[in-house]
């Protein structure tokens, strides 16, 4: 929700800008470590955020999930932010990203932006592709 955006914001001491990637880490690799895979509803970011991210003009956006918090809360439609992100704002976005230990890195330097770089693959005629992101502090 657009609330918790802005609740780390102020947090962290850090205004999302122009520019900037969105990272959500929901703790996915750890709880399926710990508990094995789960079938049900699952965090990510609510549709209410999409406005957020076109405003604050993001770049970026991705989580350790499939991005939409499920169930969405929007009927008849599944991955809400997921096609709005990419349909609306065009924006790219990076799905099922391992984030655990970028955010460990983060929470011990208590610094909370990096450099994130992340190439995809060439792939003719491909609309997505794995990446091997790099977040430099």
């Amino acid at each position: 929700m657009v609330a918790d955006l802005e609740a780390w914001e102020k947090k962290a001491g850090f205004k999302v800008g122009p520019g900037d990637a969105v990272l959500l880490n929901t703790g996915r690799w750890v709880r399926r470590a710990r508990e094995g895979t789960w079938h049900g509803g699952y965090p990510g970011f609510h549709a209410s955020t999409v406005p957020w991210f076109k405003a604050r003009d993001v770049a970026v956006v991705g989580t350790d999930g499939g991005l939409d918090v499920y169930p969405s809360g929007v009927p008849n439609s599944g991955a809400p932010v997921h096609t709005l992100v990419l349909a609306a704002l065009g924006m790219p976005i990076l799905d099922v990203m391992d984030l655990t230990e970028v955010s460990e890195a983060a929470a011990e330097r208590k610094r909370w932006t990096f450099l994130l770089t992340a190439a995809p693959i060439r792939v003719p005629n491909g609309t997505g592709s794995a990446i091997n992101a790099i977040a430099t502090f």
